[in-house]
Parts: structure tokens; C-alpha cells; sequence
């Protein structure tokens, strides 16, 4: 998407709505996401309202004032809204802001923000999540119609942001095997090559292998095989989408390669994971 200031400069904003589909008893619900070019006059109010939302800053900055707390979120930062607690946000008059954002409620994006957000968190600063962001608003412009599997993924896609922000939160300094750990779960959906990660952390394949190996017991390209297994489950069990979609996504070579790696890894296929995953609680493969 390749979102710039420079695109805009009065107060516009690109905006995706999904409120008239919100349905009270699903656990995930879509109902706002886009881009805001702001000027010095945006300022929003809330009261207590049924909704989460996270926004991350491209540029500039602005204030933030929630739960007794006043902030300045500016460039590199995502600030966070939480359902029932009344707000106020504004952008800067000389170095306004240019965001993306998303809105969303329901028990699951309740249990997602309780599990990966300390209650009094409202604000991460140096946060690139800027291309999950942009990945994620691209397919919400593209909805075909189709609610129901739109909110699932979507819902996905939010955990895994809300995942990598908590463990971007919670370490400070990063050993190298931690740094790699955070590397492949960042690109667990591509085609990702070793070399790609030994270029980006910039050491060599074996340093990589042993320091790795050392302190998880696996290779990196075993736990990036045992991730990408994972990612499957999530989509197979909260999405509507296709094996042969899941597939795709997940940068398998075709359908039956992706069928041969799950049934190794769990012991049933995916389709009938996707039937009977419920009535495995622990070891998908072994039925408890």
C-alpha cells in the first residue's frame, strides 16, 4: 500500500466500514479499519463504547488522554482503545498524524487484548507493524460479501499482530536465538529461505543453526515448519477458508504437499482436523 504523507495534505481519510454486518453473537466482529491523513483540527472524543481498536503512527504525533493517563503517540508507535473506557485523542497541530487503524469487538477480541495487553497499557512505542497493517486493510478492501470469513481471518491476522506486539513488550534485550525465533514467526506464511535470515541478522548458516539448536533443541527451519503446522490449525479451526486456500497462504508448493506435511505433523488431515480438531484439547494427533 505503500502509505505516505506526502499523498495527502488536508485531512482525508480511507475508510473501510463494516458496521451494518455486526452480528451481537459472533465472537469477532470487523467494524472499521483504514488510513487517516490528519490535519491539525483531528481530534476525537469517546464515551464508553462496545469496541477495541489499535492504530499504528506512520508519522507525526499527536496526544492521547485514557484512564487517567495522557500520552503522546508519534511516529513508530501504536496506541490501543479499549472497550468501555471513555477517550480523547487529537493530532498535532504542526506534525499531525498519518495512521492506519482498525475497530473491532466481541468475546474473542476481549479474551485477544486480556491475554496479550496488560490492563494499563494503552501505548508501545518503535512498533513496525506497518506491513501486517497495510496486508491487512488490503484484504478488507477487497470483501466480496462474505462476513462470516472475512471476520475470521481477519480475527487471525489480529492475534498474530497483538502476538508479535507482546513479545516485542515483554523483551527488552534479545538474545540471537530469540532474535531468530522472532524473525521466522514474522515470515511464517512466506517462502522464506535460511539464507534470507542469516543475510537479515547477518551471520553465518552454521553460527545460526548451533545457536539456535542450543537453546530450543530444533533447527530453525524445523520450528518454522512446526509454526507454519500451527498457523494451519488457526485458519483451519477460525476460518472458512479452503485447504487449498490455507495452502496458499501458508506458501506450501501445492495442496497435497500441504496435506502430506499436516497429516505427518498431527496425524489426521486437514480436513478432518478441520471436523474433529475440537475433540483434541491437547495432542491434535491423540485423541484424549
Amino acid at each position: 500500500m505503500g502509505v505516505t504523507k506526502e499523498l495527502q495534505e488536508d485531512m482525508t481519510e480511507k475508510i473501510c466500514s463494516f458496521w451494518n454486518y455486526e452480528k451481537k453473537d459472533r465472537p469477532f466482529n470487523v467494524l472499521l479499519a483504514g488510513v487517516s491523513y490528519c490535519d491539525g483540527t483531528y481530534r476525537i472524543e469517546r464515551k464508553p463504547e462496545n469496541l477495541y481498536s489499535f492504530e499504528y503512527i506512520y508519522s507525526g504525533k499527536g496526544m492521547l488522554v485514557i484512564d487517567g493517563q495522557r500520552l503522546e503517540p508519534r511516529a513508530g508507535d501504536v496506541y490501543f482503545l479499549k472497550r468501555g473506557i471513555p477517550h480523547c485523542y487529537w493530532s498535532d497541530e504542526e506534525e499531525p498524524w498519518t495512521k492506519i487503524w482498525i475497530c473491532f469487538n466481541g468475546l474473542m477480541a476481549e479474551a485477544m487484548f486480556s491475554a496479550y495487553l496488560d490492563r494499563t497499557v494503552y501505548l508501545m512505542h518503535n512498533c513496525d507493524i506497518s506491513g501486517q497493517m497495510e496486508a491487512l486493510l488490503q484484504r478488507l478492501e477487497q470483501f466480496d460479501g462474505d462476513y462470516d470469513k472475512m471476520a475470521d481471518e481477519t480475527a487471525v491476522a489480529v492475534l498474530e499482530i497483538l502476538q508479535k506486539l507482546h513479545n516485542q513488550g515483554s523483551s527488552h534485550t534479545r538474545t540471537l536465538p530469540e532474535q531468530i525465533k522472532e524473525w521466522i514467526d514474522l515470515h511464517v506464511e512466506e517462502n522464506v529461505k535460511l539464507e534470507q535470515l542469516c543475510e537479515s541478522l547477518h551471520y553465518s548458516r552454521n553460527h545460526l543453526i548451533n545457536q539456535f539448536r542450543n537453546r530450543y533443541q530444533i533447527t530453525p527451519y524445523q520450528y518454522l515448519r512446526e509454526q507454519k503446522i500451527e498457523a494451519a490449525k488457526r485458519y483451519l479451526l477460525y476460518s472458512g477458508m479452503s485447504i487449498q486456500e490455507i495452502a496458499e497462504r501458508l506458501s506450501y508448493t501445492d495442496e497435497n504437499y500441504f496435506h502430506s506435511c499436516f497429516k505427518e505433523a498431527t496425524g489426521l488431515t486437514p480436513g478432518n482436523f478441520r471436523k474433529f480438531g475440537s475433540v483434541y484439547p491437547t495432542e491434535y494427533g491423540q485423541k484424549q
